[in-house]
This record gives structure tokens, C-alpha cells and sequence, in this order.
């Protein structure tokens, strides 16, 4: 058999065949693939453990309950614990070394402050606003002035990722009776309240729910004494009451609360009357002719945007303790 020149030499390891072309291009275009293009930006939720606060950096002016800082922000490493100080310091918020960071709000406990976060994949948590990480300080405590953006953009209207889902409860006096709830939207049936599930703090248990009821609700806080005798019960027909670390996972169409028809009941409720269990603004001016609206804080009660919400303001607060 006639055998062309060349047939038995070893091939240059200089010029690739085409097997090693075509993974090279496979490789490249897993690469580009992988690649983040534009500006990284790390999305979060704060909370305190009775329930979310707005940011100082919102997404957007019709969810302020979103922050937006860009990823170049946080200085390395990018541990937990350096995160939680990031945070808490560009949002000016005190006592980072007490504040608990979850990859999410299903999470049924927090992060280690030891394990890294990467903030420049392509995905990931904290990486985009359906999938924020969340932080929990002890105080939503700024004594510092903040000047908001005059111009935020408008939110995009997708209830299923940005406003969570319904919970249905009714309160009953310590006093005897089924409480008005102030969340109440049935004229038929005044005393059945329905709150988001955005408003509850991680981790989700029968006590922070029940945190969050107290405070939408205006009862007394954990720390005052008639705060224990009141109770949980997952629904009015239950016989014994939810322990406060029972785990109370909100994922699904079915979940605790999530019927009308069959809501949590919270029993011995009292109310907040001492001066003292309320957090009072000490002092405080609105540099704008209109001023901040509540509508943000309507739009965590209720299941979407509200549209009135237009305007944003300059203010300086100082909070007591």
C-alpha cells in the first residue's frame, strides 16, 4: 500500500486537530455562557425579628423593602461576616457582629459567618431580586441623615416573586371575644385579618409569626410581661398551641393560614397601651413638599403595589430604643 509522506510523523503539538479545535470552541463557548455581562449588584431584604424595614438603597420606589448595593461595594473577603458589615454600614445601621444573614426566608436557620458568598457569579443568593439574601438586626435603629434618590424605576408588576403570599388569622381578647383585626378586608367578617408573608422575619416559626402579628396588630412586644401568656394555635379548631421554635414552612399553594377559611388563631391577645413599647420618632423634618407616604408599608400588607406611591422624601430620624 502506497503510504503518503508524513503518514507515521507525530503531530505538532502546535497545530491543534480538529477534535482539539472543536473542544477548544466548546470551551469557549461555555465560558461566554458562565460570563456575567454589565454591572453586578448584591439584592437583599432587612428585617428585624417583628418583621421588615425599608432600605436605604431600594430597588425601586414602589418596593423599598428591596436594597440594590453594587457587588464592588464589599470589600474582600467575601465572608458572611464581612457581608453582614457591608451591609449594616452602607445602610447605616449599628451592631453588625448581632445581625444574622439567611441565603433566604425559607432558610430554617442562618449562615455561619465563616462560609463565603460569592458575588460575582452568574447566579446565585443575593445575586438578582427573585433571589435576595436577608439580613436581621437586632434595631432598626439610623441616626444618621439619609438622602433618598429622587428617581427610582418603576417595579415590575409580578406578584408571585415580589409580594409573597397571603396568611389568613383571626385575634381573640384577653379580655373575651374576637378582636377587630386592622388588617381586616371583609366587611362581613371584621375580625379576620390577613397579613403577607413577606412580613415575617426567618426564621419561620410559630414565634416569629406570632412577633409579626403582635406588631402589625399593636399588642404587646416580646420583653413585656403579658407577651407569654399569649398563644398560637395553627387554627381555631386545634386543641394545644404551637411551641414558638415549631418550624412553619410557607413554600406551595398549602400552607398554615394560607385558607381563609381555616386561619391561625392568636388567643390572650393584649393590647399595647404603655407609652414606652412604642417606637416614636424623637425628632425628625421632611425636606420635600410632599411627605413620605405609607403606601410603602401598604404595599408589604397587601398583595401588590401600591400605584399612590410616587413621591420620596428626605428625612432624619432619630429612633429610641
Amino acid at each position: 500500500m502506497y503510504t503518503l509522506p508524513g503518514d507515521h510523523m507525530p503531530v505538532s503539538s502546535s497545530t491543534p486537530s480538529l477534535d482539539d479545535k472543536r473542544g477548544t470552541n466548546s470551551a469557549a463557548k461555555v465560558g461566554q455562557s458562565t460570563k456575567r455581562t454589565g454591572p453586578s449588584y448584591v439584592y437583599y431584604r432587612l428585617y428585624t425579628k417583628l418583621g421588615p424595614f425599608k432600605s436605604n438603597h431600594p430597588l425601586s420606589y414602589n418596593d423599598r423593602f428591596i436594597g440594590r448595593i453594587p457587588s464592588k461595594s464589599f470589600a474582600p473577603p467575601h465572608t458572611v461576616a464581612s457581608i453582614k458589615w457591608s451591609l449594616c454600614k452602607l445602610e447605616g445601621l449599628s451592631e453588625p457582629d448581632k445581625a444574622l444573614l439567611f441565603l433566604s426566608l425559607s432558610n430554617p436557620a442562618p449562615k455561619e459567618d465563616t462560609a463565603r458568598l460569592s458575588l460575582y457569579a452568574p447566579s446565585g443568593p443575593g445575586l438578582s431580586e427573585q433571589d435576595p439574601i436577608i439580613l436581621v438586626v437586632e434595631l432598626e435603629k439610623r441616626t444618621k441623615e439619609v438622602l433618598q434618590a429622587e428617581k427610582l424605576p418603576e417595579h415590575s408588576d409580578d406578584t408571585d416573586v415580589h409580594y409573597g403570599k397571603s396568611l389568613y388569622y383571626r385575634v381573640y381578647s384577653s379580655e373575651g371575644g374576637d378582636k377587630k383585626a386592622k388588617t381586616s378586608f371583609d366587611e362581613s367578617d371584621i375580625s379576620l385579618g390577613r397579613l403577607n408573608t413577606l412580613l415575617i422575619a426567618p426564621p419561620h416559626t410559630a414565634g416569629s409569626l406570632k412577633a409579626c402579628i403582635t406588631k402589625v396588630e399593636g399588642l404587646v412586644m416580646p420583653g413585656h410581661a403579658l407577651y407569654k401568656e399569649m398563644e398560637l394555635f395553627q387554627d381555631v379548631n386545634s386543641d394545644a398551641a404551637m411551641g414558638d421554635t415549631d418550624v412553619i414552612p410557607f413554600q406551595g399553594d398549602t400552607y398554615l393560614g394560607s385558607d381563609q377559611g381555616n386561619p391561625v388563631a392568636l388567643v390572650n391577645a393584649t393590647t399595647d397601651t404603655a407609652a414606652d413599647q412604642k417606637v416614636k420618632p424623637m425628632s425628625g423634618k421632611v425636606f420635600s413638599e410632599h411627605p413620605l407616604d405609607t403606601a410603602a408599608t401598604n404595599c408589604a400588607l397587601s398583595d401588590g403595589p401600591d400605584s399612590n406611591f410616587t413621591k420620596l422624601a428626605r428625612l432624619s430620624y432619630t429612633y429610641s430604643e
